[in-house]
């Protein structure tokens, strides 16, 4: 719970213009997960992405679920664009389940402050139905979960 109360607390101070404060809250903690698809592919997520490492001075671990790289040059784009703002990023590509690609890269990874991910349908991307041991293990992911979405044209009759 505290790294997840530091985490909140970094983001209000980053969102607030407090970028000095949220990096010292911050120290020792020092990349964020971005969970990628081609089925799912979403640009504004690089760009929620790209804004958090910069605010918060992160590095960006791309975890790219893939089959045939559709989406590789975007990426490729997306991590020039990152090292032009001084923030590392590492390209790692996987197949099959979305969610037990995220647990088995953070469960090896402490520096990991949080995952971000495009949707909620992409996280059950190639996930076999009814895999109760996996979402009792995706219950303990030792870091919090942003999933960014686009908000959905409203209703019109």
């Amino acid at each position: 719970m505290k790294n997840f109360d530091d985490l909140m607390s970094a983001i209000s101070f980053a969102e607030a213009g407090e970028f000095d404060l949220a990096r010292e809250i911050m120290k020792g903690r020092n990349s964020i997960l971005l969970a990628i698809s081609d089925i799912c592919f979403d640009a504004g997520v690089l760009k929620y992405a790209l804004n958090l490492g910069r605010r918060i001075q992160a590095n960006i671990d791309i975890l790219y679920l893939t089959r045939i790289g559709v989406h590789a040059g975007r990426l490729e784009e997306f991590m020039k664009t990152a090292i032009r703002e001084e923030i590392s990023c590492r390209l790692f590509k996987k197949e099959g389940c979305m969610k037990k690609a995220i647990l088995e890269f953070t469960a090896k990874r402490r520096e990991i402050i949080f995952v971000v991910v495009g949707s909620t349908p992409e996280l059950d991307i190639e996930c076999a139905t009814g895999e109760k041991s996996l979402s009792e293990a995706w219950k303990r992911l030792r870091c919090p979960l942003v999933v960014v979405s686009k908000p959905q044209a409203p209703f019109t009759a």
